[in-house]
């Protein structure tokens, strides 16, 4: 037995397809994009919590080797704390600002503690890096900035 359909029927058979694609989209596109978003999020937080521990380190070697006893092409630093950020003029935001990649300086916090209160030889200084991260996610959905902070604690050298 043949079965046949007239034209009408044909055509609302594909209307009726193209709606539920359409429906589809709309469920999947969204959440397809948020995934995509997401990942974004936390591969460039990453990047951003691997480059703050670095610039951490490198700022805290750079203070060890300006203790009390230092040489003279070189300004002792400390033993008062140093807070600011890298977008200062100063030789500590110096160390610091060709380092942050995809950071914007400005939100880049500074802070040089020297933990024993003294600058001398064999003493502590902490150098704390903090940057809030904004999230492409999160500004969709009004969440707040991630918080991020690296520490480095060595002895001072010189």
């Amino acid at each position: 037995m043949k079965l046949t359909t007239s034209k009408y029927q044909s055509e609302m058979a594909t209307r009726s397809r193209r709606g539920a694609a359409m429906v589809e989209a709309a469920v999947v596109v969204p959440a397809f994009l948020m995934l995509v978003l997401g990942i974004l999020d936390f591969g460039l937080a990453t990047l951003n919590r691997n480059n703050l521990a670095a610039v951490a380190n490198r700022l805290c070697r750079a203070a060890i080797v300006r203790g009390e006893k230092s040489s003279p092409e070189r300004t002792p630093w400390g033993p008062q704390t140093f807070q600011g950020t890298a977008a200062d003029g100063n030789e500590v935001a110096g160390v610091v600002k060709p380092y942050l990649a995809v950071m914007k300086p400005s939100d880049v916090q500074i802070r040089l503690d020297w933990l024993d209160a003294s600058n001398a030889r064999d003493k502590r200084v902490k150098a704390t890096i903090t940057y809030d991260q904004k999230l492409i996610c999160g500004t969709l959905f009004g969440m707040t900035p991630w918080s991020q902070q690296a520490v480095s604690i060595m002895q001072i050298q010189h």
